[in-house]
């Protein structure tokens, strides 16, 4: 399973954009994989995600329908907060591509 998050950017020029983040995929050095209608795969930060709000399952639905059915993710798990173990795994595949 891959583990997936949805969050709400709280204000500016995104303002209530919703993005799914996957805490177990390295991005860019540092950073998780994540994606969104517009720009779709893309890398983000921690401190990006402690700035966003988690969304709610009506505001994620089409987001998560395009994930499993336009772009393959077909074993996501949506999950309501990142844990050690997802940083620890994320750090480790991190590790395996440098």
């Amino acid at each position: 399973m891959t583990p997936v998050l949805f969050r709400k950017e709280r204000s500016g020029q995104f303002k209530d954009s919703i993005t799914a983040v996957f805490p177990t995929l390295p991005g860019s050095p540092g950073c998780m994989t994540c994606y969104a209608h517009i720009g779709q795969h893309s890398s983000c930060s921690f401190e990006w995600y402690a700035s966003t709000v988690p969304a709610s399952p009506f505001d994620y639905e089409d987001l998560l329908e395009e994930l499993k059915h336009n772009v393959g993710y077909d074993d996501l798990k949506v999950v309501k907060r990142i844990t050690g173990a997802m940083r620890d795994l994320r750090n480790a595949a991190e590790r395996r591509v440098a």
